[in-house]
């Protein structure tokens, strides 16, 4: 399900009417992040902002984040027993039917990345995610209600990571 919307997000990006100011490379919204003329807000989930590192001086305001509701725990054991007594290859076991997954859309996100902006006085936000499409979503949001957003192009993988800017994480 993860996989489906991901997709279908990335397809609306691509298709959809682009109303954001643009796409940055990584070089540049860094440049203009020490300049003071913008924010970077990391819309990616909690976890992936800890667990995947972020950027120096990312702000993360996720756009949405999952709730993952388990199973039953017969299901859980009989998967387990499946797991041990199998000789499949290694990832075989779709581990994610285990689980109940909701994609939970943060209902303050446009507030709160106008309040980020505000203290750090700034009138324009470039959005980043994992590779471009979320954010891409991101900034046209904002973007629509008026807020003057950028898309970091290749997102913190590809863009910020490779062009070997400050991070934390791995």
């Amino acid at each position: 399900m993860k996989k489906l919307l991901l997709i279908l997000l990335a397809c609306a990006a691509l298709w959809a009417d682009d109303v954001y100011e643009g796409d940055l490379t990584a070089t540049e919204a860094h440049e203009m992040q020490k300049k003071g003329e913008a924010i970077i807000v990391d819309v990616r989930t909690t976890l992936e902002y800890i667990y995947t590192g972020h950027g120096e001086g990312f702000i993360n305001i996720p756009a949405y984040e999952w709730t993952y509701i388990p199973k039953s725990i017969e299901e859980r054991v009989k998967s387990s027993e499946f797991e041990l007594k199998t000789d499949k290859p290694k990832g075989h076991i779709d581990i994610q039917k285990l689980y109940d997954a909701k994609e939970v859309f943060n209902k303050n996100f446009v507030t709160d990345v106008m309040s980020a902006m505000k203290m750090r006085h700034v009138d324009a936000v470039i959005l980043v995610c994992r590779s471009g499409p979320r954010s891409k979503a991101a900034a046209n949001l904002l973007a629509k209600e008026g807020i003057k957003s950028y898309n970091l192009e290749n997102g913190f993988m590809f863009g910020w990571k490779e062009a070997k800017l400050p991070f934390d994480g791995y």
